[in-house]
């Protein structure tokens, strides 16, 4: 279901419509479960530098600080242990550029085609990474 764009609709109508207030809800959660990325790089290990050419080279998934610099990393991408396994060659297996909400939502949803699972508890138990990568290259 999505806004009916044939009808001339006020701003504020729009606003308060379901899909852009389910779509704004989505994206505050995963901005305020975001992490720092001075903190992605010290659980995963690497230095701050590195994780901004992962996110150039669009292997690592991030959000800008909202009223501020700098980026944050979407939570779906981490483990307590540093990051989910297979994360960069799968994000980039969609050949074109995905919003970090689609990927956040596409992550963390389970599906009857990984045994009904997320990809991501798929990829966190050792789950087959080219299942996800034509899962995502399909989309």
């Amino acid at each position: 279901m999505g806004v009916d764009a044939s009808d001339a609709v006020s701003d504020a109508d729009f606003y308060r419509s379901g899909p852009v207030l389910e779509g704004m809800t989505r994206q505050a959660l995963m901005t305020a479960d975001a992490v720092p990325l001075a903190e992605a790089a010290r659980r995963m290990g690497v230095s701050d530098a590195r994780l901004r050419q992962r996110i150039a080279a669009g292997s690592l998934m991030a959000v800008h600080r909202p009223h501020g610099r700098g980026w944050l990393i979407p939570a779906f991408q981490l483990t307590e242990a540093g990051e989910v396994p297979h994360l960069g060659r799968v994000l980039q297996a969609t050949g074109r550029p995905v919003s970090a909400q689609a990927m956040d939502r596409f992550f963390r949803t389970p599906r009857e085609d990984l045994e009904g699972v997320s990809p991501r508890e798929w990829l966190i138990a050792g789950g087959d990474p080219a299942i996800i990568e034509s899962i995502l290259s399909g989309l």
